[in-house]
């Protein structure tokens, strides 16, 4: 009875094995989808957030470039010269003894 035995004991075994394997294999499945979903989650999360990005650096530059064109306009406002010729143009200011004329725009007329 002896061989029997021994096959019977072998054949269990070799059924414990399979299903360890069946085990593990599928403890893996779950593993590597929950990885693979994690994973597309986070791909769409860091689309959205170089998007994001690329907004706010169009709008720094924007933002950089007006804070020059007031850097340069602060600059300018400085030079007494500069000050005088914005108001007699914006103004219409003239010196004594200057005469002010208007000149017609060229419209479509």
């Amino acid at each position: 009875m002896q061989p029997n035995s021994k096959a019977v004991q072998t054949q269990l075994q070799s059924k414990g094995v399979i299903r360890r394997r069946r085990l593990v294999m599928l403890v893996m499945i779950c593993f590597l989808s929950w990885a693979g979903v994690t994973l597309w989650n986070q791909n769409d999360k860091i689309h959205a957030r170089k998007e994001q990005v690329a907004a706010l650096q169009a709008k720094l530059a924007e933002t950089q470039a007006t804070n020059d064109s007031v850097q340069r306009e602060l600059e300018r406002l400085n030079d007494p010269e500069y000050v005088e010729q914005m108001i007699r143009k914006e103004l219409q200011y003239v010196k004594p003894g200057e005469t002010l004329f208007y000149t017609p725009q060229s419209g479509g007329r």
